[in-house]
């Protein structure tokens, strides 16, 4: 029995490096297959009514915006300056830096465990992810949070493996640059927190001048964001700290959050993270730069996001796709459990889940690539229940209310809604002003049309069902109904919005700008 033993170890020896190089293929051929699809497919697809806001962000730069930080804007204005501004030209940067991700991924599975089986494993695990097989596709300011929060922990580890103070200011500059793209960092930095002090070889970091000299960097970046919030009324941070209070108990949102993390993750990586996470070693102790300690840091960056989203979601609902930015860790450490299963030859429950995952990427690709051919063919008619009709026919309709505009000689067109205002402004003729008339802080980063374009006759765009005449009427004294504009999609109309032509305005058209909240019915800043 002890030679059989003996033999079989040797031989599991032997095959790993051919394993590690063959999964290191599968991961170089995955990740180029998936970004050509994608790029594909970002061709093809209309912008999201958020990418056509955030267009026109890049259009006027800013060091700040209601909804967000600035970097989103950067980005596309770097993309667009460098691929035109086209839906790939707003997407390609944003799909290059991401698609990057499974290097930078595998680079730090790498450095913290030296497998190259493992940094492939981990490599894998993310494509297999369908909110990186989807997601990608569209630039939010997810992506380059993702990024830089990535980096973070690249630095993080580096930090961990080397004890050279310098890794802190270069975390610092990542945690910043994260800052600058979603409030969400503020948990990275929570997590590098709680990596200092639960991993003893970090602990003497704590205090340090480096730790110090790293969060100036941070603050330095973050400020001129801060300085702009400061001079808008704190708008953002008003706008995004909202979301925080309970607001009652809410039951269907905590399964819907686990249930969309669990897709969003892939099941199958699901499950193999689970136990990694659970067999991380917490109150034994580990000796320094370890791996078990290395598993530590990785989980450290974790909990905080982790623990905040699932409490939120006691209350309030959480879109999916706010955990994006712990998905390189979670990788990482599925792909560690995984590799050390099939190590040690484990069998049972753990045998099964450590097979299972192997083919997260091959199932998760397999799906990626029937949407992908479904929404270049439109080979299955779905009709009503198809998800891309809410991206579809913008440009049609914004073309169809171009030409209306010029029939009607109209010097401007109002819209309601800043998703509306967004994509009918992108896809529309620049030489009409397209306005909306209400929550003017959405625009405080151009320039507010004067109110004499108001004085001529113009035409306004109402969203279906939403009575956008008697938002006119507080404003015009003509609004009269001037037909339908209908979107269309699938091969088929999506939707049918209000036309209407305004004229003689007997109020300001535009209301006040509110850092905080909307008009009241006098249509003044609240008090």
């Amino acid at each position: 029995m002890s030679g059989n033993s003996t033999v079989a170890a040797a031989a599991r020896t032997e095959a790993r490096p051919r394993r590690a190089g063959w999964l290191g293929f599968c991961a170089f051929a995955a990740t180029i297959a998936l970004l050509a699809a994608q790029a594909l497919i970002a061709r093809r697809l209309e912008l999201t009514f958020d990418e056509a806001y955030y267009t026109l962000w890049s259009r006027a730069l800013s060091f700040g915006y209601l909804d967000h930080p600035p970097m989103v804007a950067l980005f596309i204005r770097a993309s667009t300056a460098l691929f035109g501004g086209s839906e790939i030209g707003v997407r390609a940067l944003s799909l290059l830096v991401v698609g990057a991700m499974p290097a930078l991924i595998a680079l730090i599975a790498w450095r913290l465990f030296g497998s190259a089986e493992k940094a492939a494993l981990a490599a894998l695990m993310w494509v297999a992810m369908p909110l990186v097989l989807v997601g990608a596709v569209f630039v939010t300011p997810d992506a380059p949070l993702v990024v830089f929060w990535t980096l973070g922990l690249a630095a993080l580890v580096e930090l961990w493996r080397t004890g050279e103070g310098r890794w802190l200011v270069a975390l610092g500059l990542a945690l910043g640059l994260a800052l600058e793209s979603k409030f969400t960092a503020v948990f990275f930095a929570a997590g590098v927190g709680l990596a200092l002090a639960a991993a003893p070889s970090l602990r003497r970091w704590l205090a340090s001048p480096a730790l110090f000299a790293g969060l100036a960097v941070a603050l330095a970046i973050f400020a001129p964001f801060v300085a702009w919030n400061a001079a808008h009324g704190w708008a953002t941070f008003a706008k995004q700290l909202g979301r925080a209070p309970p607001h009652g108990f809410a039951p269907f949102s905590i399964a819907e959050f686990l249930v969309s993390q669990v897709g969003l993750i892939n099941p199958l990586v699901f499950a193999a993270l689970v136990p990694a996470v659970a067999t991380i070693p917490w109150r034994a102790p580990v000796s320094p730069r370890s791996r078990d300690e290395g598993r530590r840091v990785l989980a450290c960056t974790i909990a905080p996001a982790a623990v905040y989203f699932l409490l939120h979601s006691t209350h309030d609902r959480v879109q999916g796709n706010w955990l994006a930015p712990l998905y390189p860790a979670a990788a990482i450490l599925a792909a560690d459990w995984v590799a050390e299963v099939r190590r040690a030859g484990a069998s049972g429950l753990s045998a099964v889940i450590a097979k299972a995952a192997l083919w997260a990427a091959p199932i998760g690709l397999a799906f990626a690539a029937l949407a992908f051919a479904e929404i270049l063919t439109g080979a299955v008619p779905l009709g009503p229940a198809d998800p891309l009709a809410r991206l579809e026919g913008f440009r049609a309709l914004a073309r169809d209310l171009d030409s209306r505009a010029r029939a009607d000689n109209a010097a401007y067109v109002l819209t309601q809604g800043y998703a509306l205002t967004s994509l009918m402004s992108y896809y529309g003729d620049r030489g009409i002003a397209v306005v909306q008339p209400e929550q003017r802080m959405r625009w405080i980063f151009e320039p507010a049309p004067p109110e004499t374009l108001f004085a001529a006759p113009g035409l306004a765009l109402g969203e279906p069902g939403r009575r956008f005449d008697l938002i006119l009427g507080m404003r015009f004294r003509k609004v009269e109904p001037a037909g339908l504009l209908e979107r269309r999609g699938g091969g088929g109309a999506v939707e049918a919005y209000e036309l209407y032509r305004v004229a003689d305005p007997y109020a300001p058209v535009l209301d006040p700008v509110c850092p905080r909240d909307e008009v009241d019915l006098a249509r003044q800043c609240p008090s």
